[in-house]
């Protein structure tokens, strides 16, 4: 069967990665016009040789394959920085903004893309082990590209398989790998998936729609958010979230995050590429 990315990818580019690179360990490239092409092996940033030129052409081939070269059909999403792919790569976009008045209305000139593309991982620590035997609600963080997702993946389907009914807010179906309806990686026999509903909407829907046990969800991003997570710990829901950000002593110093604090039983640090460097118990115990 032939692999998603052999099918995005120009050929040239595809070839060259995949001589320097499995797919299967492979979770970002990077294309930046006329800029050398750079990738992430298991996690690790690297740059192929400068005569491997990204050009105009192959950010545009990559675009016609991802939007079936209809990029107004795919407007909505682009306009929020990204497009989806075959077994759930997404592809963030950024270029030359048109407005109208204060409104964004297209993405223009596209020159880089960050594509990423999702793997399940298997998590050996035992610390996470005793966590997810007594779960309670969770809040993962870290600075961009250390492996929240990956916990995150790892996470719900330990605690699907123990019989909690997951429900999983995935707006940009990159947790479980969304692409037509169809999943890519398995969160678990008692997952339920939400994609491409924003998130604060699904919040409302879903949790009393779907009566869950745990709710799920990939980067926290503003109050109104926090807001919703209060409303689920309130109404008896487990929530397991991630956010961007280093500590909790930068967390108490936010103004909008630092109420995630009062909500959370646990709060896990991930401060290298897959390296939970501590799992604190905030009611006074390091696990």
């Amino acid at each position: 069967m032939e692999k998603p990315l052999s099918k995005l990818l120009p050929i040239r580019i595809y070839n060259e990665i995949a001589a320097v690179c499995s797919e299967d360990k492979l979770t970002e490239i990077r294309l930046r016009k006329n800029k050398p092409l750079s990738y992430a092996c298991e996690g690790i940033y690297r740059t192929l040789p400068d005569d491997i030129t990204v050009t105009a052409d192959d950010i545009a081939y990559v675009l016609a394959c991802a939007t079936k070269s209809s990029l107004y059909a795919y407007n909505s999403s682009i306009l929020q920085g990204y497009v989806t792919y075959e077994g759930g790569i997404r592809i963030g976009l950024s270029g030359e903004g048109v407005t109208k008045g204060d409104t964004l209305t297209a993405i223009k000139n596209i020159n880089s893309l960050c594509i990423r593309i999702p793997h399940y991982v298997e998590i050996f620590d035992k610390r996470i082990d005793a966590l997810i035997e007594n779960f309670d609600n969770t809040l993962i963080v870290s600075r961009p590209g250390m492996g929240k997702t990956t916990l995150l993946r790892y996470m719900i389907k330990r605690l699907s398989d123990k019989g909690n009914n997951m429900l999983v807010l995935d707006e940009r179906g990159e947790l479980s790998g969304a692409s037509q309806g169809e999943y890519s990686i398995n969160l678990g026999n008692c997952t339920d998936i939400v994609t491409g509903i924003p998130k604060i909407t699904a919040y409302s829907l879903q949790v009393r729609s779907m009566r869950p046990d745990v709710i799920a969800s990939d980067e926290i991003f503003g109050e109104k958010e926090v807001d919703c997570i209060a409303d689920c710990v309130r109404c008896g829901v487990k929530v397991l979230a991630s956010l961007h950000t280093t500590s909790t002593q930068l967390l108490k110093k936010d103004k909008t995050y630092d109420r995630l604090l009062n909500f959370m039983r646990y709060v896990l640090i991930i401060k290298g590429i897959g390296d939970i460097s501590a799992v604190i118990d905030l009611r006074g115990e390091n696990a």
